[in-house]
Order: C-alpha cells, then structure tokens, then sequence
C-alpha cells in the first residue's frame, strides 16, 4: 500500500461524505490503527538520505487502556535492523517504549523513535511503507506509514517535500504494484503539542477516562 499526497483534496471529501454518513467511518481514518485498546495515528517515517539506508519511524500512541503497555519492537522484510529509542537526547538503546495506561506517547523527532537500519528497499517519498508494529501486551499490528522528506520536521512537511521534489524532480507516479491511499489526511502536525520528557521517559499527555 502506497500513499500519494496529491489525494489530500480527495482525503478532505471523504470526511465530508463521512459527515453526511455516505462513507463510512473506518474509511475516513484509515490511517488510523487499533489493536487491543491502542491506537496507533499518523505513522510517517522520514525517508532515507541520499546513498543511506536508514529511515526514522514516528507516531502517535494512544492507550486507552486500565494497563500499561510497551512499543517493543517494529517488523518487516525490507528491513534489516530495528532500533529503538525512548530518549532523543542521547544514542543510548532501548529495549521498549513505555505507553502508560490513559496516555498519548508522541513518537517525534524531539521525542522517542524508532530507527529502521539497513533497509532493502523502499517506496519513493510521498508514498507509505508497511511495517508491523509489536506491543508487549496488545500484540501486533499492520500499519502503512507515510514517507516523507528526510529533513522533514513533522508529518507532512509541506517546505520539506516541496525541497525534495525541487531536487529529485518527483513525478508523482505510483511504484509498480501498489495502489494509493484516498485516505491520507493532511494535517500540521508541527502545531500540535508534541510533548516533553522528563529524565528520558516518552513523552506523554494525559487522556480524560
């Protein structure tokens, strides 16, 4: 599955029709993930640099859940290695991150991440990539996560796009033998809080039960 940002205007009518009960809501926020009483929301990953094989995983976590959970690892087989990271202000591994019980877990260039080393092959930047997500308890989810620049600075980054296209001369075509996703909303994601941490623990904001 591939997600091409020329379908955002298509994106913006589905919510409209979704609205008006025409189309149904699972449509609407396709992309959007629940396993257990998680909800994973806009997965993106910046793509990897120019001759690198390396690609950033971000995401919103939300437990609704009476229990805490944990991030404890990311699957695929165009992937070699899987980092995880609970800490962005230093390089120091982690075994998982923590998703506490009623809370959001921003996983966010200033926040936790996950990296995703040596990969094998790759959509072009403004289409997705399938990963599986592992939780501790929640157990395993497929989810597309959208591509974007390298230097992005959050979930489509319009500047950041507009940079790698100017250079790479994009031509919006699909790669051969995925389809594209009517469902990928545009959102500033640079506007909404993204959290801090505190002593290297995830960022988290509180939820009302």
């Amino acid at each position: 599955m591939s997600i091409d940002r020329r379908c955002v205007l298509l994106a913006g009518a589905l919510v409209f029709l979704g609205a008006l009960g025409i189309v149904s809501a699972e449509n609407v926020s396709a992309h959007e993930y629940d396993v257990g009483k998680l909800k994973v929301e806009h997965p993106w990953l910046r793509a990897p640099k120019d001759g690198e094989t390396k690609a950033r995983l971000y995401m919103f976590v939300h437990n609704n859940g009476d229990t805490p959970d944990k991030l404890i690892g990311v699957k695929s087989d165009k992937v070699g290695k899987v980092e995880i990271h609970a800490d962005a202000r230093n390089d120091k591994l982690s075994s998982a991150i923590a998703l506490p019980a009623h809370a959001t877990v921003t996983l966010a260039p200033d926040g936790p991440y996950v990296d995703l080393l040596d990969i094998k092959k790759i959509n072009p930047v403004g289409w997705g990539f399938e990963l599986v997500l592992v939780f501790e308890k929640a157990g395993e989810v497929t989810i597309d996560a959208s591509i974007d620049a390298p230097d992005a600075k959050h979930a489509h980054d319009a500047e950041a796009m507009a940079r790698w296209e100017k250079a790479h001369g994009q031509t919006g075509e699909a790669p051969s033998g995925h389809e594209m996703h009517h469902e990928h909303h545009q959102m500033d994601h640079g506007s909404m809080n993204h959290g801090s941490m505190d002593h290297g623990a995830p960022a988290t904001l509180p939820q009302s039960k």
